[in-house]
């Protein structure tokens, strides 16, 4: 069975999106943050280039809490998100199309490490959540919702982004 998502991703989706995509980044900045501040801890006890590595740790956990904490962008108008993303049995197929050209990837099904569900899309995702393949509900075209959860079963994992 082949289950298709295609079209233009809306407005709503692609803000959330974005929401997930700097949290995810918040968290590793903020474990390098968290690491940085133990080595200078450590360095304390050996050094005296403890005033460096804190300064460094901080600004990084800045950068953290701002990407975890800002609030969701307004507008994406301008960025046209075309997808079209094709599961087959043993290959899933991404392909954007941007204005005069088109980017495909195929990945193998048994790849997929996990998929997020949200209440207004699927996320599949291979190696991190930053390249994450989008499939959003309402672009269903080939398929069911139920068969696409009973594909991924033991792969699904729900969020709750606002």
């Amino acid at each position: 069975m082949t289950i298709e998502f295609y079209g233009e991703v809306s407005e709503y989706t692609k803000v959330r999106i974005d929401k997930i995509r700097k949290r995810y980044f918040a968290k590793w900045i903020g474990t390098l943050a968290a690491v940085l501040a133990l080595a200078a801890v450590i360095a304390a006890f050996f050094s005296s280039s403890v005033l460096l590595l804190l300064i460094f740790a901080g600004l990084l956990a800045a950068v953290a809490a701002w990407l975890a904490f800002s609030p969701l962008k307004k507008s994406m108008e301008k960025e046209r998100w075309l997808f079209r993303v094709t599961i087959g049995e043993e290959d899933v197929t991404f392909v954007q199309y941007l204005p005069g050209k088109e980017v495909r990837k195929v990945k193998k099904f048994n790849d997929v490490k996990r998929v997020v569900k949200t209440k207004y899309c699927y996320l599949i995702v291979f190696n991190d959540i930053a390249n994450a393949f989008v499939c959003e509900r309402q672009l269903l075209k080939r398929g069911t919702l139920d068969a696409f959860e009973r594909l991924f079963e033991g792969k699904i994992n729900a969020r709750d982004i606002p």
